[in-house]
């Protein structure tokens, strides 16, 4: 039996079902992952051909993208404050960004944020969101749902 190292990672479809592929024989296999939704996120697992791998299931509705961008936030009233960031991550559905220095960020929270992709056209993007966590200077936001698909964003997060 040999063991996998590599961690791979399986999408969660809708209705709470995920296909694992064993990285040595390819054999795939489509299970049911409801009883792991709120808790356990990542599985040993051991195929028919006796491998042994880790799978690390993702519930998230869209691919997330890890980034190294800049803009700026600015929250809605009555909320103050606004500044400099750094986006770290990015989906279809929303952003985490890091703040420098004192902030007044609280989830619930309204804003708007903009920054520049990194493609060919350096496009700017200019998002409505709603803050969903706070991890002192990692804010995760959702994007608000009164955009419209943005095109360039959909390119730009193609895996």
């Amino acid at each position: 039996m040999t063991t996998e190292k590599n961690m791979t990672k399986s999408f969660v479809k809708s209705g709470n079902e995920a296909t694992i592929i064993c990285p040595k024989c390819n054999l795939a296999k489509t299970i049911s992952v409801t009883q792991f939704r709120n808790r356990q996120h990542l599985l040993k697992v051991k195929c028919k051909c006796g491998n042994r791998f880790r799978i690390q299931l993702e519930f998230r509705r869209h691919y997330r993208k890890n980034t190294d961008l800049t803009g700026t936030y600015e929250l809605k009233t009555p909320a103050t404050g606004g500044g400099l960031v750094k986006i770290s991550n990015l989906s279809l559905s929303g952003v985490c960004f890091l703040v420098r220095g004192i902030h007044n960020i609280k989830t619930g929270q309204k804003g708007t944020l903009s920054f520049t992709l990194d493609n060919r056209k350096q496009t700017v993007l200019f998002k409505n969101v709603i803050i969903r966590s706070v991890d002192r200077g990692r804010i995760g936001c959702e994007f608000i749902e009164d955009q419209a698909f943005e095109k360039e964003l959909g390119f730009y997060l193609r895996p």
